[in-house]
């Protein structure tokens, strides 16, 4: 096997390149890690969540997410309440100030993301998103063969 050339290596390698690069901004701008940008990302759009759900919508295990709402509750970034249908589960939402800091850290995010694209035509950025689509339903279709 020759790793440089095989697909989910370079896929890996890529993806920790692109969130190392983009986690630098906020990182140094707001204290927040990679973790805490994808939930705070993730509840900016999709609130009053379960952190099971988190978990599925940002493919982070439970124990990374769990670590994670503790931190971004603890700094006053999400709030908590019962799940009514199940009293052991919590939903989560942004605080005003999780909103505040998810709306100054976006629009970085989508520079960053500008840059990231600016030497794909819109052709090959159509195409590459296309791919990556199969390739998430190939992968949901060998999990469900085992």
């Amino acid at each position: 096997m020759d790793l440089q050339n095989f697909l989910p290596y370079q896929l890996s390698v890529l993806s920790n390149k692109i969130s190392q690069g983009i986690a630098s901004y906020y990182h140094q701008q707001h204290g927040i890690t990679i973790s805490e940008w994808r939930v705070l990302a993730l509840l900016s759009e999709t609130s009053d969540i379960t952190a099971k759900e988190l978990a599925e919508l940002s493919q982070m295990d439970k124990v990374k997410i769990s670590r994670t709402m503790k931190v971004l509750e603890g700094k006053g970034l999400i709030s908590e309440k019962t799940c009514l249908a199940d009293a052991r589960a919590r939903r989560y939402r942004l605080t005003r100030d999780g909103e505040k800091l998810i709306n100054q850290v976006k629009p970085k995010a989508i520079e960053f993301e500008n840059k990231l694209i600016t030497g794909l035509s819109t052709k090959d950025l159509k195409l590459f998103k296309n791919c990556i689509h199969a390739l998430n339903m190939q992968v949901e279709n060998i999990l469900r063969e085992k």
